[in-house]
């Protein structure tokens, strides 16, 4: 069971129908959807979400790094089983 799942149980057990259902999901999810947006705004980020093809995404995280490759016994990977 997922979260939805999950939260389907609490609303029934707090009184709800089952018709409220997706309302309830959708409603909690534009709550969540704006509380990223407000804190993105108050750290001066951009609004996450989909960006139009006319505006160019710039990445602004950390630089790109490299990583070693794995050797055929390097513990991080298991052996092939035949």
């Amino acid at each position: 069971m997922n979260i939805d799942g999950v939260t389907a149980v609490i609303f029934c057990e707090l009184g709800f129908t089952p018709e409220l259902g997706r309302g309830l999901f959708i409603l909690s999810r534009a709550v969540g959807i704006l509380a990223h947006a407000w804190e993105q705004k108050q750290r001066g980020d951009r609004i996450m979400g989909p960006m139009p093809k006319e505006i160019p995404y710039r990445y602004s995280g950390p630089a790109r790094r490299t990583l070693p490759e794995r050797g055929p016994t390097d513990p991080a990977r298991p052996a092939k089983r035949r």
